[in-house]
């Protein structure tokens, strides 16, 4: 079987074993059945437990794989390791083509581990007569959309024991060797970003044997992601991993950002006890990804936050910036001078207005302060003017943007916007929007002011695909990420 084919039957089973299922619903075997029942799994669940009695949330318990007569695509292990050679014995004379082990106790534990990891590659026959995902994971989740796709979530696959209650389908498909980014961590971005859609998340553990080169090619080829996010502690094969990056860059709605731990010798040492990931030398590290030329994320938040940007612009069909040319719109002239240090430090540049923009911009601004020649609007004066002529200071900041937005050597536009009840007039959002959806380049925020406005205002721009960001810094570091981005996909 191919490895897009095995994929897709981890990803897609008809039918899912959960052995180790149980009635207590402080155990995983458990929440991982109520995951699957109550998120509209649309397969057939088997709770599978010898000592079980009855029924799990309307589901028959059945003593071992062998006591379904149906066939069975997928099984996942919440079991003791020790119990976990016997019972996968069952699953291989059941003809069951896929296994997720949750269990923890292998590589990362020493001898005794590494004994189980031997035992396990015998009786699969080094992973020919079952394909494993695991050891010490937290499963797959896929979540479905409306069929006519909206982004609006219908279900899907969910397989870790963590609890998922709110969640929105999209086009984001992470791959992670730290369960937290299929458990906690995943549930912590869905409440802080509930406009990231996500498609699928992967926790590989260990990869004793399906490891992120089986997922990588899956999803570059899966037309409804658009962006993978991936967490690794080491590379399985290095110049396969290289090799599916260059594929995913020529494709232009693809991108790859990567969390790369274990880079420091204290982050090694914490890998191999982690998932028993051996060390890489620092070099070795930065090389692979110098040539893979993906994107990189110092952090997880970085990662969730990047993926977030990419994925907006993706569903919009914005056109990335190449050269790093941006316009900046703030209300402040001490926000526009930290604006220019970071913009250089970031390599992006303010290019001169087009003389045609920058005479209608005069007319915009009062005598006493003109606009810069440059594309680094301090708008305050404008809306001054304006409300001394009795204007509505909102109908200016929509002007500025259409004559920035018109402007060629602009390829995107920075904004800060201050976010009050007050002054809700000034600002206009929804005439803001409407300029916005109106043309094709990176409109960014960075809102300031009353955090309940601010609340109200991200909710605006989230249900557009505008991205808004809680610091300065963070929105002109994604911007640079698009050029960066951009680079990669030009280069042979």
């Amino acid at each position: 079987m191919s490895n897009n084919k095995i994929i897709d039957l981890f990803l897609n089973p008809k039918s899912v074993a959960v052995i180790g299922a149980s009635k207590n619903p402080m155990k995983g075997g458990n929440r991982i059945v109520d995951n699957l029942v109550s998120n509209n799994f649309k397969g057939k669940i088997y709770p599978i437990n010898p000592t079980s009695e009855g029924e799990l949330f309307g589901l028959e318990f059945k003593k071992s794989v062998l006591d379904i007569e149906e066939e069975v695509d997928l099984a996942v292990f919440y079991v003791p390791n020790r119990a976990i050679p016997h019972i996968l014995t069952e699953c291989i004379q059941k003809g069951i083509k896929g296994a997720i082990i949750e269990a923890s106790g292998f590589e990362e534990v020493g001898e005794k581990g590494l004994e189980l990891r031997d035992q396990i590659l015998k009786i699969t026959d080094n992973f020919s007569k079952i394909r494993i995902m695991g050891p010490n994971c937290m499963g797959l989740t896929r979540i479905d959309g409306d069929s006519n796709g909206k982004d609006n979530a219908k279900g899907g696959l969910f397989t870790s024991f963590g609890v998922f209650y709110k969640y929105k389908t999209g086009n984001v498909a992470i791959i992670s060797q730290s369960g937290m980014l299929n458990g906690g961590y995943l549930m912590y971005m869905m409440e802080k970003y509930p406009d990231l859609g996500i498609r699928y998340s992967c926790s590989i553990g260990n990869k004793m044997d399906l490891s992120e080169i089986e997922f990588l090619e899956y999803f570059i080829d899966d037309p409804t992601v658009n962006v993978i996010a991936v967490y690794l502690e080491s590379f399985k094969d290095p110049r396969k991993f290289i090799e599916l990056c260059k594929k995913a860059r020529k494709i232009p709605n693809k991108t790859i950002i990567l969390v790369k731990g274990g880079i420091t010798s204290q982050g090694q040492k914490a890998s191999l006890s982690h998932t028993g990931s051996l060390a890489e030398n620092s070099q070795l590290i930065k090389a692979i990804i110098k040539q893979s030329s993906v994107i990189q994320a110092r952090n997880f938040f970085e990662l969730f936050q990047f993926a977030r940007t990419f994925s907006m612009l993706y569903r919009e069909k914005i056109i990335m910036p190449k050269q790093g040319n941006v316009a900046l719109v703030a209300g402040s002239g001490g926000v526009g001078t930290i604006s220019a240090d970071l913009i250089v430090e970031y390599g992006l540049k303010f290019p001169n207005l087009d003389e045609s923009i920058y005479n209608k911009l005069i007319e915009i601004f009062p005598e006493w302060m003109p606009p810069n020649r440059f594309a680094l609007v301090d708008i305050w004066p404008a809306m001054e003017k304006a409300m001394m002529n009795e204007i509505n200071p909102g109908n200016i900041v929509g002007s500025v943007y259409e004559l920035l937005l018109n402007d060629d050597k602009i390829e995107g536009i920075l904004n800060m916007m201050f976010c009050s009840s007050r002054f809700r007039t000034f600002n206009n959002y929804e005439n803001v929007v409407d300029h916005i959806n109106n043309h094709s380049k990176p409109i960014f925020f960075w809102l300031i002011g009353e955090i309940r406005e601010i609340r109200k205002v991200s909710q605006l721009l989230n249900e557009h695909n505008i991205p808004n960001f809680p610091s300065l810094e963070d929105m002109i570091k994604n911007f640079w990420i698009l050029v960066q981005d951009s680079k990669n996909k030009n280069k042979s």
